[in-house]
């Protein structure tokens, strides 16, 4: 291929990678309608500002994806985005209340500039360590890969971290060719990034020793010489500076990340369950289509492992360790392993081409690389034209606003699965707040015109000890931070709504679908305790004949929404 149009087809495969990863990025806006972890790192980035201060509230991640959101939000702001005030500070804090969202659409649009600027990176790996070909088809695999596409869609740190794993691969491959000082500083930064993005990609720092190893056979350099060297413990060192750099409160705050760590791994037993261990990974990688692209991925792992070239080699460093730990997690998601996907990309593309040249299939070597993308680009494009279909919480907000004067006393659930709505309490304390400040006052006029607020009440309250039944104390371990939180959780009566004038409840069925289901968990568990009470407490709220409340409206999922059933009942007297 001649170099003027392999660069016109990367410029293309570029354009189209960054086309369906911005598509549908501005989901849910102006509300807070996107993956439901995107509300809790938006609050934590919001309190940088509120409180000034760099501690997160939000502990599931580490923290330098947020101050990469919060570096661009200030940024945004500088250049005319936010109402004129005195300070900006006082402007992003203003904003952080009545326009929330802004935070996803800047960390959407980071989301899916790194996952395009990946597919650049995969292309100059692959052109330097097998040659244009695979750097151009491992390109055009990568750009049209679901997980990555789906990922670069949300506001969250997946598609950060992937992006900077690759440089870590990249600068250990650059290790083995070369092995300046640049590279090994460069590697060991990526690492310690990595790791201050997202835990998973912890492993990709085995990158770094693996180009190292390989390196010192190359130079024959003797073991002392190969484990002494300076260059390797500059990697190692910046590494964790960039790792104390990019998130200090994994040290300063490390309690409240163990806490969260803890808390999750007790949560899995009572939602999850492990049934295919390490399967999960080939299936997904596939997909539910069986597509010839992810095919194409699992087979350039088996040809990882039968050429063993040194990028292979760095490949397998960081893939068979993850395969292993990740693989036999309960929660059985691809965007684990995002971080793989380029280097998967450049085995699928070697596999591609050694058939086309195996089988001398000339021109038809397209058709086959057009076999691997279709499915995918399909998948890609459908997706993101699913993210701009009215979302089923924004249609029942509308039908709420439309429906039921404002001041209205609503009950609720959960709220990322319900509508947002503006609340009268939180609009006072704003006006109180700002009293004085005319700037301040006439953007929240300009912003709250025309649209009603009400109170809102949620059906959840949670005791200050756990209340175990007689029958579950000896059966259950109360150290368990979910099995106390289970025993701690109960929902108000239809009596105490009344007594709290609730007139209408707003119940999605993604909030009580599983607990009118008959899969009981196992007799004596928490998980079993859970499953009754809420299948008890919902079926009396919303039995057909209930004489609790009524059903006056349904915004129906289907294929024209995006979003659960939402139902909304008016609570009888």
């Amino acid at each position: 291929m001649k170099e003027k149009t392999a660069t016109l087809a990367l410029l293309g495969i570029l354009l189209g990678g960054l086309a369906v990863r911005s598509w549908g990025i501005g989901q849910g806006y102006p509300d807070f309608y996107g993956h439901v972890d995107e509300i809790g790192v938006a609050a934590s980035i919001w309190n940088f500002f509120r409180a000034g201060t760099l501690l997160p509230t939000e502990f599931t991640y580490p923290a330098f994806y947020s101050y990469l959101v919060a570096g661009l939000l200030w940024l945004s702001a500088w250049l005319g985005a936010a109402p004129e005030m005195e300070r900006q500070l006082d402007a992003l804090v203003l904003v952080s209340y009545v326009d929330p969202a802004r935070l996803a659409l800047i960390g959407r649009g980071l989301s899916a500039v790194l996952s395009s600027l990946a597919i650049f990176v995969t292309y100059r790996l692959g052109r330097q360590a097998f040659g244009p070909g695979v750097g151009l088809l491992a390109a055009l695999l990568l750009a049209f890969s679901r997980a990555p596409i789906v990922q670069a869609h949300q506001g969250l740190p997946d598609s950060t971290m992937a992006f900077l794993a690759l440089l870590c691969f990249y600068f250990s491959w650059k290790i083995y060719q070369r092995g300046n000082w640049l590279d090994y500083a460069a590697a060991g930064i990526a690492a310690g990034l990595v790791v201050a993005t997202k835990y998973n990609g912890a492993f990709s720092a085995l990158a770094i020793v693996a180009g190292h190893i390989l390196r010192a056979i190359a130079i024959r350099a003797s073991l002392q010489k190969t484990v002494l060297a300076g260059k390797l413990w500059l990697a190692i060192g910046l590494a964790f500076i960039a790792l104390f750099g990019g998130s200090p409160y994994l040290f300063l705050a490390h309690e409240k990340y163990l806490a969260v760590a803890t808390y999750q791994v007790s949560s899995l037993d009572f939602t999850l369950g492990q049934t295919t261990p390490w399967w999960w990974i080939v299936e997904g990688l596939v997909g539910s289509g069986y597509d010839l692209g992810g095919m194409a991925l699992v087979a350039g792992i088996g040809w990882a492992l039968y050429r063993r070239s040194p990028l292979d080699w760095i490949f397998l460093a960081a893939w068979v360790p993850s395969f292993a730990y990740i693989g036999s997690w309960t929660r059985e998601s691809m965007h684990y392993l995002l971080h793989f996907y380029p280097l998967l990309a450049l085995g699928g593309a070697r596999v591609v081409l050694s058939l086309a040249g195996h089988f001398r299939l000339g021109w038809l070597t397209y058709v086959l690389a057009a076999g691997c993308i279709l499915p995918n680009v399909y998948l890609g494009v459908r997706h993101a034209s699913q993210l701009m279909h009215p979302d089923t919480r924004a249609l029942a907000a509308d039908w709420i606003e439309e429906n039921l004067p404002e001041g209205t006393r609503l009950g609720m659930t959960w709220l990322p699965y319900c509508p947002r709505l503006d609340l009268q309490p939180m609009r006072q304390s704003l006006r109180n707040y700002y009293r004085g400040n005319l700037a301040a006052q006439e953007y929240l006029d300009a912003v709250w015109r025309g649209k009603p607020a009400y109170h809102l009440v949620n059906l959840e309250v949670w005791r200050q000890q756990p209340v175990v039944p007689e029958y579950y104390r000896d059966k259950v371990d109360l150290e368990d931070p979910e099995t106390r939180r289970i025993f701690r959780r109960n929902w108000l009566s239809a009596g105490q709504l009344r007594d709290r004038e609730v007139e209408y409840i707003v119940l999605p069925e993604a909030v009580y679908g599983r607990y009118l289901r008959d899969e009981l968990p196992p007799q004596g568990t928490a998980a079993h305790f859970h499953y009754l009470k809420n299948h008890t407490y919902f079926k009396h709220l919303i039995a057909s004949q209930s004489a609790v409340a009524e059903r006056v409206a349904s915004i129906l999922s289907g294929p024209d929404t995006r979003g659960g059933t939402i139902h909304i009942f008016r609570l009888l007297p």
